[in-house]
């Protein structure tokens, strides 16, 4: 397989290494290396802006265990992005931040849809993997995937994201099967005061207001809006990919008294995204279909509460309620889909060794499909209820040195029944520099609604010879997972290294089985089985007070038994063997910084997606407190390259282009 030359890998070490000849600083500060050890145990308090990877391990993360654990004590691949990281990125939407963890596969398609995944199985409505926002699910109940084109805030007010890869079944349920993406915004009480943020480039533009301000010591609060808008991306036939989309928001937090704290949070977006698609214009064989340029209509919002209550004796209870709305309507696809869930959680201590704790779920769905020539689903409307429950305990046999961790999660579907999805991990740290852990889980993902009962007419494609229909099937049954995984963490003198390594098995994969040749029809069916292996690595190299690397590395094989066919090639093909990730920082006297990041993709062998690599640079400027400005160029190597297109709907791929914008940002 074709992957990059070593010419390719010199000039971008070269790039890098270059800067330790020709840079010169005379300012002896060191903005990487800051004491701040009193403050760290409570991550809410603390700047994260300024963090390095090895001072992020000793910070709070709640993605893995449902509850606040430091990170180097965690017992899974758990990669923090910070609001520091976005900034100095470049990044203007959060699949483009993703790229930045190990283990995360990040596919553009065109200029507003996206295939996102954790370790593989990667497509557009990429259904292995669970996304949260505040602890919000955000995925789409019909494909049980993430519509990735909606899912949007200010970036300025993401606290970070913990990316935990690998199963998370045990706490956080059905469909986080290969991980969790957990994007953590601020409590209002750092967002205080107004904040302006205007960008404009070559590809997009972007405005953006906050405001911050509080009754009294005990409530904070925020209000924010935001616009953007993004311009075509190139098809060599043309390309409608437009993009423009307003959205305005509030928090709030609230503690009236020192044992409670709630959170209230609400949004509401509209906006049109373009597409080019062909549409069936006939139901009969042998079909027919029409290019349609057309401009999606999306609009919806949420609500959101959560109650803290602090029991004391490092106990405490979260109760959790949020309702969500979303409205699609395009030539193929007009959908409602509303949410609601329910949410409870218990921690408590039990001896002197036990940490233990337990919760309650309640969701309801109700989608509202309007039926088309293109898709269909029966009954046409359908409310779906999921109710479960977890326990899980965490024993530290030798403290501070050995713990074990087992739990099970126990939940009730209306597609296939009670799943059952347990796991046992252990902990072992001899030193404060070293840190082994070792992870056995059962993971569950179960059908969607399209999965089960639907029917998709297929336009002839590259994958696709003639037209065809595509049926779901009553009795398609859940995914499982047996996976197994490995990890090292090293932090020692501002260096930090993390290895993880795994190997999975795959039972009832979703595959595909013809059922009739005249006309073409096919069936969803559980006809695969795969096994999957790879390693993951991230690094932090300080190589001066004023210049540190960030590393990421990632391999993954993916090896599927089934009929041979397109559902086989397509599960296989669809991810990159190899990525690879380097960011520079530098710090210059006179609040000035150069920032660039090199990424390296292998190419997809189920699509004609060749390997590529990118560059995005920037400079920034703080010429006064509470003013930035910056110039980005991204994707500079290429004018434009292409890096995924959509094997589930047939809509039209385009190429990034190369892009240039600056950005001032305004808080007082």
């Amino acid at each position: 397989m074709r992957f990059f030359s070593w010419r390719t890998i010199g000039i971008c070490l070269a790039f890098f290494l270059s800067g330790s000849i020709s840079i010169t600083l005379v300012d002896g500060g060191n903005p990487f290396n800051l004491a701040r050890a009193e403050s760290i145990d409570d991550a809410g308090d603390l700047d994260l802006t300024t963090l390095s990877l090895e001072e992020l391990m000793e910070i709070q993360v709640t993605s893995l265990g449902k509850k606040q654990q430091k990170l180097v004590q965690t017992t899974a691949a758990v990669y923090v992005i910070t609001h520091e990281d976005i900034r100095r990125s470049g990044v203007t939407s959060i699949p483009e931040a993703l790229r930045m963890a190990p283990g995360v596969q990040v596919g553009r398609i065109n200029n507003n849809q996206w295939a996102v995944s954790i370790r593989g199985f990667n497509d557009r409505f990429a259904n292995k993997l669970l996304v949260l926002l505040d602890g919000r699910p955000v995925y789409n109940s019909l494909f049980t995937g993430v519509t990735w084109e909606i899912q949007d805030t200010m970036l300025e007010d993401i606290e970070r994201i913990e990316i935990s890869r690998g199963p998370a079944g045990t706490l956080w349920g059905v469909n986080a099967m290969n991980g969790v993406i957990n994007i953590i915004t601020k409590h209002s009480r750092d967002t205080q005061g107004a904040l302006l943020s205007g960008l404009a480039g070559s590809e997009e533009d972007i405005l953006a207001m906050r405001y911050g301000g509080h009754s009294d010591h005990t409530l904070q609060y925020r209000l924010f809006g935001k616009y953007w808008s993004r311009d075509t991306q190139f098809n060599q036939s043309g390309a409608h990919d437009d993009t423009r989309m307003f959205r305005g928001g509030f928090r709030a937090d609230w503690a009236p008294l020192g044992q409670n704290a709630f959170m209230f949070e609400g949004e509401l977006y509209q906006g049109k995204a373009g597409q080019q698609n062909l549409v069936a214009t006939s139901p009969n064989f042998p079909y027919a279909f029409t290019p349609v340029q057309e401009d999606i209509d999306l609009k919806g919002g949420h609500f959101l509460g959560n109650w803290k209550r602090d029991l004391g004796y490092h106990s405490n209870m979260v109760f959790q309620l949020f309702y969500d709305h979303f409205e699609r309507e395009e030539r193929a696809v007009k959908t409602t889909i509303d949410a609601f869930n329910a949410d409870f959680q218990h921690q408590f201590p039990f001896l002197s060794s036990h940490d233990i704790i337990w919760g309650l779920e309640y969701r309801l769905w109700n989608d509202d499909f309007q039926n088309t020539i293109s898709a269909s689903t029966y009954p046409a409307s359908k409310t779906l209820h999921l109710v479960s429950g977890f326990l899980q305990d965490e024993v530290y046999l030798i403290p501070n040195t050995f713990s074990i961790n087992v739990g099970t999660k126990i939940s009730h579907n209306p597609f296939t029944g009670f799943e059952y999805q347990p796991s046992g991990r252990i902990l072992f740290t001899p030193s404060h520099v070293h840190s082994f852990w070792g992870a056995v889980s059962r993971a569950v993902r179960i059908p969607s609604r399209f999965e089960q009962n639907s029917q998709i007419l297929i336009p002839p494609s590259a994958n696709v010879a003639f037209p065809a229909v595509v049926r779901g099937q009553k009795g398609f049954k859940s995914e499982t997972l047996l996976s197994y995984e490995l990890g090292y963490r090293f932090s020692d003198g501002g260096v930090f290294f993390d290895l993880t390594g795994f190997y999975n098995f795959y039972h009832h994969l979703r595959g595909g089985q013809v059922v009739s040749f005249f006309p073409p029809t096919s069936e969803i069916t559980n006809n695969l089985q795969a096994q999957t292996w790879g390693v993951e690595v991230a690094a932090d190299l300080p190589l001066q007070d004023w210049w540190k690397l960030r590393l990421a590395y990632s391999y993954i094989d993916i090896d599927v038994d089934g009929p041979a066919g397109n559902a086989k090639d397509q599960t296989m093909g669809l991810t990159p063997k190899h990525q690879g990730s380097i960011r520079s920082l530098m710090n210059f006297p006179g609040q000035v910084e150069f920032d660039s990041w090199v990424r390296i993709v292998d190419n997809l062998t189920a699509q004609p997606i060749g390997a590529y690599v990118a560059l995005d640079l920037r400079l920034g400027w703080k010429p006064m407190p509470g003013l930035e400005l910056s110039l980005v160029g991204k994707n500079l190597f290429d004018n434009h390259h292409p890096e995924f297109q959509s094997s589930f709907l047939q809509t039209q791929s385009t190429e990034i282009q190369r892009s240039v914008y600056g950005k001032i940002t305004w808080g007082f």
